[in-house]
């Protein structure tokens, strides 16, 4: 999702968890000086991954139901013959 345009988005969040990003934020500024991250930006990198990890278990879960599928219909060719 790196290449694509972004569009901007705006949430609302609890108070706690906005501090809790910009405390990450500020931890990483520290950590790297010369790569400014904003709370928004850490955000933003969690809802894509999120994201991502959703789309992935999906897959993974049709790749289940379609194997699930294939034994099933094995087993009942099984049973007819």
């Amino acid at each position: 999702m790196n290449n694509v345009k972004s569009v901007p988005m705006m949430i609302s969040l609890p108070k706690e968890a906005r501090d809790k990003l910009r405390i990450m934020a500020a931890e990483q500024n520290m950590k790297n000086p010369d790569q400014v991250t904003s709370a928004a930006t850490i955000a933003k990198n969690f809802i894509l991954e999120g994201i991502d990890r959703d789309e992935r278990m999906k897959m993974a879960l049709s790749k289940d139901d379609a194997i699930d599928t294939a034994l099933s219909n094995n087993n009942r060719e099984e049973d007819i013959m």
